[in-house]
């Protein structure tokens, strides 16, 4: 369905699919639980978005976002986020 949304640059013309998406957090050693999340699909931004509410149902917490720095919640293993496709 096309919404048009709010945000900071102005209206945005972006496509909103409820439970569109299965979400798991795949690493070497672990894995998170898998989450069905809504979709937000625009032209404007090219790199996937998480909000707040689905970093935290992840159990994801963030140590330092610039340096992409994270762990899953309860573990003492700092983990290095991956650079964003081109």
């Amino acid at each position: 369905m096309l919404e048009s949304l709010d945000t900071s640059g102005g209206e945005v013309l972006s496509y909103f699919i409820p439970d569109a998406i299965k979400l798991t957090v795949l690493e070497d050693d672990r894995c998170s639980k898998t989450i069905t999340c809504n979709a937000i699909i625009t032209t404007y931004e090219r790199e996937v978005l998480l909000s707040d509410a689905v970093i935290e149902e992840l159990e994801i917490e963030i140590l330092s976002p610039k340096t992409g720095l994270w762990r899953f919640k309860g573990e003492e293993k700092v983990r290095r986020g991956v650079a964003p496709e081109d």
